[in-house]
């Protein structure tokens, strides 16, 4: 038998193997970026999402005190029920902030036009002349729960006088002279 020819001189590495190590190591630093990346992402999403539901409160906030606020006091002083006067104003109308003051538009957001076909302004008066307007169903609606005219009659008959008889009641004076 022959025995194996033993020789004590280091063993090159083939060129493919070099490369196979490079390439091994290449491989095991992408690995590494690519999980970094992903924690990365990871928490720029939940950034976003923070950020969306802050933008989302602080939009609400905004409607709220530029819209809300304004239409649920015109609700109010226009209406005994407020919130079915808002539910039905909703139904055909919204109000929108343009140029700084509010106006009157259509639910697909036009402005609404009166007769003279000059834009709605969004105060008590003109509101309801033009919702209580007409004899389609919404007007009629809107006459039943709007209050037109706040006289309440507490400025008549002053001093016992009544105007229309042109007489002068008497007047009786109590206590000392």
């Amino acid at each position: 038998m022959s025995e194996p020819i033993v020789t004590n001189q280091p063993i090159e590495p083939s060129p493919e193997a070099a490369e196979l190590a490079i390439l091994r190591q290449a491989h095991t630093e992408v690995l590494r970026r690519r999980q970094k990346d992903r924690a990365r992402i990871a928490e720029l999403e939940s950034g976003a999402i923070e950020m969306q539901a802050k933008l989302a409160s602080a939009s609400e906030s905004l409607h709220q005190a530029t819209i809300g606020g304004p239409l649920k006091t015109m609700c109010e002083s226009m209406s005994n029920v407020p919130e079915m006067f808002q539910e039905q104003f909703s139904k055909h109308y919204a109000v929108a902030l343009i140029e700084g003051k509010l106006a009157l538009q259509t639910l697909d957001g036009k402005p609404v036009h009166g007769k003279d076909g000059k834009p709605i302004p969004f105060e008590r008066d003109a509101l309801a002349a033009m919702l209580t307007t007409g004899d389609d169903a919404r007007a009629r609606t809107f006459k039943a729960i709007t209050i037109t005219n706040r006289a309440s009659g507490g400025a008549g008959n002053v001093q016992g006088q009544h105007k229309s008889l042109g007489k002068k009641t008497p007047t009786y004076q109590f206590g000392l002279k």
